[in-house]
């Protein structure tokens, strides 16, 4: 070897070692910064706001949303079809007042009122005040029958629809929950790579005092450094836009943090029990076939009112003057049968057919949303069993990330690797970073949408 290449061989190393403190201290940094932003977690909230869980942004949502006051009337609404029924036996009790003024009073002439002993002789009075109670009660009409059916039907149907209105809230705001940890967590790791990103720029930096590097090292770290900060204002702005609709759908007032919630035990080995809980309490299906009960109970009244009804009636009135043919404190009890035969023109035998042709749509509905759910629960299943492996796979692909980074990070600083190498491997690095965190949430997110589908989510097994 040359006295000259010996020399340079030995400022090198001279160099190489009067930097090594600083150097060895730039990697202990990098590594624990790495270590603070451990993956997923969300950054830590400010001291003055409060932590709403997730089960306390799904209740509050579940006592404020519009469309559980919605369906709460609904069944109010609904309670009052079974009285229907009822009201079609139960008595009509009716009370009418009149008065009548006549031109002139008529009367019989008086040969005639002298041969009408103890009957009074006027026929047509000239003021009459009248006063007459009318009693009805209907013996048997056929549509009590379908009137029950329709209303047993009808509080079923607002009970599903409010049962699927609140499973939907819940996994709306479920996933709105999730969605704002996961931009906190897509925030965190650009915010954690920032750091790395300013711990290679030093390393360059002593790189080129040392005389082993050139200045372009730093240009394209630096480069890579604006790139990262990019990054960062786009996760921050997704962090406040999933916030705001966190607290739109929660309606949540003033500030508030949000928390890892504990993870979902769910079984998704198979996808048999997922179906069979879709068949028994989907919501949505459960309210079409309360759906075709009413059709069908609608049908039944239409068909009913086409048979004979029986019914009494009684009319009592009071007089203020009696007549020959009015007599004051008279009544009179009607047995009345009723056979429809032709009536409006037809219209209800029109009727009639219109509504068999609603109740074969509704069936027709009805069949077609059940294929499909079936199809959808397999899919919701098959989303989350490839999110649970992407899951596993992404956290694999992270922790050989880490250890390429990490390992690269050290040989650039010995002058083995180069600058370009170790950016590669914390883009890597941050990428699998996200990759985790996005394929976390997503699997969160698709397990609840698989107990929604199945009609099971909020609701405790029977």
């Amino acid at each position: 070897m040359s006295p000259s290449v010996a020399g340079a061989g030995a400022e090198r190393r001279a160099a190489q070692s009067s930097h090594a403190p600083f150097l060895q201290a730039l990697r202990a940094a990098g590594r624990l910064l790495f270590v603070a932003g451990l993956l997923g977690q969300p950054r830590p909230a400010l001291a003055g706001d409060p932590v709403v869980t997730l089960a306390e942004a799904q209740q509050h949502a579940l006592a404020t949303h519009d469309r559980i006051r919605a369906a709460d009337a609904g069944r109010e609404k609904a309670a009052v079809a079974p009285w229907r029924a009822v009201s079609a036996l139960a008595p009509s009790v009716r009370e009418s007042a009149s008065y009548t003024r006549e031109k002139e009073e008529i009367a019989f002439p008086s040969d005639v009122q002298a041969a009408l002993q103890g009957l009074p002789p006027v026929v047509i009075a000239q003021d009459v005040v009248r006063n007459v109670l009318s009693v009805g009660q209907p013996l048997y009409t056929h549509q009590f029958w379908a009137l029950r059916d329709i209303g047993d039907a009808e509080v079923k149907r607002s009970d599903e629809v409010y049962r699927a209105a609140r499973q939907d809230v819940l996994l709306a705001v479920t996933a709105a929950y999730y969605d704002e940890l996961r931009a906190r967590a897509l925030d965190e790791v650009a915010r954690q790579t920032e750091g790395l990103t300013d711990v290679e720029i030093e390393h360059a930096r002593a790189r080129v005092r040392a005389g082993e590097a050139v200045e372009s090292d730093v240009l394209r770290v630096q480069t890579e450094r604006a790139r990262v900060t990019q990054r960062t204002v786009e996760t921050s702005g997704l962090v406040e836009t999933s916030h705001d609709v966190l607290r739109r759908l929660a309606s949540l007032k003033g500030p508030f943090s949000v928390t890892e919630p504990a993870p979902r035990k769910l079984d998704i080995a198979s996808v048999e029990p997922f179906l069979e809980a879709a068949r028994t309490r989907n919501p949505n299906l459960k309210e079409l076939e309360a759906q075709v009960d009413v059709a069908r109970g609608e049908e039944e009244r239409r068909a009913a009112a086409l048979y004979p009804t029986l019914g009494l009636e009684f009319n009592y009135q009071n007089l203020n003057h009696d007549t020959f043919a009015d007599r004051n404190d008279f009544w009179n009890l009607v047995v009345r049968a009723q056979v429809p035969i032709f009536e409006a023109g037809g219209s209800r035998w029109l009727d009639l057919s219109e509504q068999r042709a609603v109740v074969a749509q509704t069936r027709a509905e009805l069949s077609g949303f059940e294929r499909d759910l079936e199809v959808n629960v397999r899919r919701a299943w098959v989303t989350a069993r490839t999110l649970e492996a992407r899951r596993i796979a992404a956290e694999e692909e992270l922790r050989l990330a880490n250890d390429t980074y990490r390992m690269l990070s050290d040989q650039y600083t010995a002058g083995v690797a180069t600058n370009l190498d170790v950016l590669t491997a914390l883009n890597t690095l941050a990428t699998a970073r996200a990759n985790v965190a996005s394929t976390r949430y997503a699997e969160a997110v698709a397990r609840v949408q698989l107990e929604r589908v199945a009609g099971t989510l909020g609701e405790v097994e029977p």
